[in-house]
C-alpha cells in the first residue's frame, strides 16, 4: 500500500493529558453522522486506555507534556508491525472534510494539516510506544486509510495495564495539605524551602474523629502529619531515616466514616480502576450500536474475567445500557439546571457621567486582526495581522506591533505592510516609552525546554539576544533608559533581577525586582522580605499589599482596580494617602488580556466597556480632574477589539501616526534617517 502524505510534530504538548486530532472544516463539508454518540462529546467518557475516535475527532491519552506524533494517509491498510509498538488500536474514523490536523482539547489547531484524500469513512490505526532512553513522553503513529465497511474498534496489542489501581480515598479524609507531606517524601525532586515541614497547617485538615481512629493527635504542623500518613499506610519507613510510599487500604476499610462520605470514596475507588477501560468499551458500543458482550474481551484485548466487573461499573455510572447480551452507549448525563435568579440592578448615585470624546489615541485592533488608526479625524485601516491569538498591541516608531501567542508577533508599518519581527518576543513583550525598542522572552516547551530574552530595535531593525537558558526561568519587566530589566527564577521561588544593556553583559541587581515604571525608572523591590518602592530620585516608600498596586506612568502614583462596582484606587507615594474613584458602570477593570485598561498619557487611562451592552465603547478617564469621556468604535471593530498602547514619551506627534497626520511615508522616511 502507498503512503500518500504525512505530517509530524516531535514536541506536541497536549492539554489536559489528551492528544487531539480533528477534521479541518472548510466551506463544504459532509453533514454530521446521524449517530450522535459518535460526536466528540457524544458520550460521558474520556479518551480511553490508548486512543478513541469518532465523527471527525481522535483523542489519545498522554501522561507527559511532550509527545512525538506522526500522522500518515495511505491508500490502503499499511503493514501491522506489532513488534515496533507497545499498544496498538484500530478504529473507524469519519472525516467530514477530507483533511485532519492536530489541535488541543480546549480548541485551536496547529498549522500542519494531513490531506486524507477524500471525505468519508476511514480506518485509523493508533500506535504508541515510549520515547528513546533519555527522552520524555511517548511516540505515536496515526495511520489512516479509506474503509467504507465499518468494523468495531479493536485493540491489537496491549502492554500497559488496561485497569488501574483503585483510589483509596485518603486525600478526601486527610485533606490536601497532609497528603502534600507524603509527596514531599515520595515524589523525586520535589523542592521545598528549608523549614517547610515545620510550617503550620493552615488549610483543610483531618477531623478529630479521623485522628482518634488512627491513634494520632490532630496535627498542627506539616511534620505532625507524618504519623497520620504512617498510620494510614501512605508512608512507611525506608530504613534510612526517611519514608517511602506505602500500599494503603481503602479509607472506608480502616475508618468509620459518615455514610455519604463513605459512598463517595467507594464509588471513586471503583471509578479509578475502570474509568479508562470504560471509555474503550463505550467507544466500541457507539460504533457497533449495539455491541455483543460475547465479543468484548477479544475486541478490548483483556481477559474474560475483566468484562463483568467492567460492565457492572459502566452500567452503574450510566455509561451504557445492557440488555439481552448486548450493550449500547448512552449520551452524557444532563447537567442539573440552576434556578434563574432575578437580577436587580442597583443604580449607583455616585456613578460618574461621561461626555463624548476623541477616538483612541493610537487606534485599535479589531476582532479579526484588522489594525485601525485615525487620520484627519477618520478611522483608517492600516493593515491586518494574520494571527489566531492576539492580545496586545503597541505603537512604535516604525508602526503598530501586535503580539501573538505561540507564534512571532507582526509589525504593521506606517505604509500598511505586514512585517514579521525577526525574533519571537512571546505573549508578554514590553516596549520602551519612546517606541523604539521591544523586548520579550521567547519560550520553547518540549523535550529540550528553554527560554531566550530578545531586544528588537524597530528603527534600525537590529536584534540583540541573550544565550538560551535551560527550563523556563526568565520574564521581562520593562525597558528604561536603554536597558532591559528582567528576572530569573531558580530553585524554590528564588528570583534574581538583572539589568541588561544590549551589547553588554547583564548585571545582577542587589535585590529582587517586582515592578518597573519604564517612564521614570521607579521600582518595586523586595528587601528583607518586604516590598519597597524606590522612586526615580531614590527615595524609599513602604508598600503594603504589593501585588495589588501598579505604577501610574511617572512613578509618583500607583493604582489598583476594583470590579463590583468598578472603581480605581490611587496611592500617592509622597503623601502616603489613597483615594477611590468610581468608574462608569460596565467598565472592565479586570486587567484581562484583551480588555485591560491602557495608559494613553501619564494622566489618562482608557477602559473598555463590554459589560454595558456593547464591546465597542471605550471610556477615557482623566485622573487629575477626575473627568470621563466615551467613544464608540466603528462596527468594523467586531467582537472584543483591543486598544493599541500609545507611545508615552520622547517623541513628538508624527505624521501618519497620530490623529490629523498627513502622509505615513513621511514617518517611514524619518525613521530611516
Amino acid at each position: 500500500m502507498t503512503l500518500l502524505e504525512f505530517c509530524e510534530d516531535d514536541e506536541y504538548s497536549p492539554d489536559y493529558g489528551t492528544i487531539v486530532l480533528r477534521d479541518v472544516y472548510r466551506d463544504k463539508t459532509l453533514p454530521a453522522l446521524d449517530n450522535k454518540l459518535l460526536g466528540e462529546h457524544g458520550t460521558q467518557t474520556v479518551s480511553g486506555t490508548v486512543a478513541t475516535a469518532g465523527d471527525g475527532w481522535l483523542h489519545a491519552t498522554a501522561d507527559h507534556f511532550c509527545q512525538a506524533i506522526r500522522c500518515e494517509a495511505h491508500d490502503g491498510p499499511p503493514e501491522v508491525r506489532l513488534g515496533d509498538w507497545e499498544d496498538i488500536v484500530e478504529s473507524p474514523f469519519h472525516s467530514r472534510s477530507g483533511t485532519a490536523g492536530l489541535g488541543w482539547l480546549t480548541g485551536g489547531s496547529l498549522s500542519q494539516e494531513l490531506s486524507l484524500g477524500a471525505k468519508g469513512f476511514y480506518r485509523v490505526r493508533m500506535c504508541r510506544k515510549p520515547a528513546e532512553a533519555g527522552e520524555e513522553g511517548d511516540v505515536w503513529l496515526f495511520q489512516f486509510w479509506p474503509r467504507e465497511v465499518l468494523e468495531a474498534p479493536r485493540w491489537l496489542k496491549r502492554t500497559r495495564p488496561a485497569i488501574h489501581r483503585e483510589e483509596p480515598g485518603w486525600r478526601e479524609v486527610l485533606g490536601y495539605e497532609v497528603i502534600e507531606v507524603s509527596w514531599y517524601f515520595t515524589l523525586v525532586g520535589m523542592l521545598r524551602p528549608d523549614g517547610w515541614l515545620d510550617e503550620p497547617l493552615t488549610g483543610e485538615q483531618p477531623s478529630e474523629s479521623v485522628c482518634a481512629q488512627l491513634g494520632v493527635d490532630p496535627p498542627r504542623t506539616r511534620r505532625d502529619g507524618i504519623p497520620l500518613l504512617v498510620a494510614a499506610g501512605l508512608l512507611v519507613e525506608d530504613g534510612k531515616g526517611g519514608y517511602e510510599a506505602g500500599k494503603p487500604r481503602r479509607a472506608t476499610e480502616v475508618l468509620d466514616l459518615p455514610d455519604e462520605q463513605a459512598k463517595r470514596i467507594d464509588a471513586a475507588a471503583v471509578r479509578a480502576v475502570y474509568v479508562w477501560l470504560a471509555a474503550d468499551l463505550v467507544n466500541v458500543a457507539a460504533w457497533s450500536n449495539p455491541a455483543h458482550v460475547r465479543d468484548l474481551a477479544e475486541l478490548l484485548a483483556v481477559p474474560e474475567e475483566t468484562i463483568e466487573p467492567l460492565l457492572a461499573y459502566a452500567v452503574s455510572d450510566k455509561l451504557i445500557h445492557r440488555e439481552d447480551g448486548a450493550i449500547t452507549a448512552l449520551p452524557p448525563r444532563p447537567q442539573p439546571t440552576r434556578p434563574v435568579r432575578m437580577r436587580v440592578k442597583t443604580v449607583r448615585r455616585d456613578e460618574p457621567a461621561t461626555v463624548a470624546g476623541s477616538p483612541p489615541k493610537a487606534g485599535f485592533v479589531s476582532g479579526d486582526g484588522t489594525v485601525v488608526v485615525w487620520r484627519a479625524g477618520e478611522p483608517v485601516v492600516l493593515g491586518r495581522v494574520e494571527s489566531e491569538y492576539r492580545y496586545r498591541a503597541f505603537e512604535t516608531l516604525a508602526g503598530i506591533y501586535v503580539a501573538g501567542s505561540g507564534e512571532q508577533g507582526q509589525l504593521i508599518d506606517w505604509t500598511g505592510a505586514a512585517i514579521e519581527v525577526p525574533v519571537d518576543l512571546g505573549i508578554l513583550p514590553v516596549r520602551s516609552v519612546d517606541g523604539r525598542y521591544l523586548a520579550g522572552v521567547q519560550t520553547h516547551v518540549g523535550r529540550q525546554t528553554w527560554d531566550q530574552v530578545h531586544v528588537f530595535d524597530v528603527a534600525a531593525k537590529e536584534v540583540w539576544s541573550l544565550p538560551k537558558s535551560e527550563k523556563l526561568t526568565r520574564s521581562v519587566l520593562g525597558i528604561h533608559d536603554g536597558s532591559v530589566y528582567f528576572t530569573t527564577t531558580s530553585g524554590y521561588q528564588t528570583r534574581t533581577a538583572s539589568r541588561w544593556t544590549p551589547g553588554q553583559e547583564p548585571v545582577d541587581l542587589a535585590s529582587s525586582l517586582h515592578q518597573l515604571d519604564p517612564l521614570s525608572g521607579a521600582q518595586v523591590r523586595e528587601e528583607a522580605g518586604a516590598a519597597t518602592v524606590f522612586t526615580a530620585s531614590g527615595e524609599r516608600r513602604e508598600l503594603p499589599e504589593p501585588h495589588r498596586w501598579r505604577f501610574v506612568p511617572g512613578g509618583a502614583l500607583m493604582h489598583s482596580s476594583g470590579y463590583e462596582p468598578p472603581a480605581v484606587e490611587v496611592l500617592d507615594l509622597d503623601a502616603g494617602t489613597t483615594a477611590e474613584y468610581p468608574l462608569p458602570e460596565g467598565c472592565d477593570a479586570s486587567g484581562g488580556p484583551s480588555t485591560s485598561p491602557i495608559w494613553e498619557t501619564p494622566d489618562t487611562l482608557v477602559f473598555s466597556q463590554p459589560n454595558r451592552g456593547s464591546t465597542r465603547r471605550v471610556v477615557r478617564w482623566h485622573l487629575e480632574r477626575n473627568a470621563f469621556e466615551h467613544f464608540d468604535l466603528p462596527e468594523t471593530a467586531g467582537y472584543r477589539p483591543f486598544l493599541i498602547e500609545p507611545i508615552l514619551a520622547g517623541q513628538p506627534d508624527a505624521p501618519g501616526r497620530r490623529p490629523g497626520g498627513d502622509d505615513p511615508e513621511q514617518l517611514s522616511d524619518q525613521v530611516q534617517r
